[in-house]
């Protein structure tokens, strides 16, 4: 019995680790720069794109290479925003995934 009391606290305590991850992942955010510079990714630490910026220069390239830079910087702001979610997990002693 007390053994299952135990086990409750420890999810108790897990779950208030989650819920203060969460929170400093919402509140972090890492801009990201595409590699022709036409677009900048804002991405919270939670992975919700919190703003793009277009660069005028968008103009003067064409529509397969406005594509792929747009997908190379999504990427790479989705990579770097589990970067910051693993290091974020690892500063509370949690396995990284």
């Amino acid at each position: 019995m007390f053994d299952k009391l135990g086990q409750l606290k420890d999810l108790w305590k897990l779950k208030s680790q989650m819920e203060e991850i969460k929170k400093r992942l919402d509140n972090m955010v890492i801009k990201v720069d595409s590699p022709r510079h036409l677009f900048e990714v804002t991405i919270s630490g939670s992975q919700e794109v919190k703003e793009v910026r277009v660069d005028a220069l968008i103009k003067n390239f064409g529509e397969a290479e406005i594509a792929e830079d747009l997908k190379a910087v999504i990427n790479k702001a989705v990579r770097d925003s589990q970067g910051m979610a693993a290091q974020a997990m690892g500063s509370f002693g949690m396995p990284k995934a």
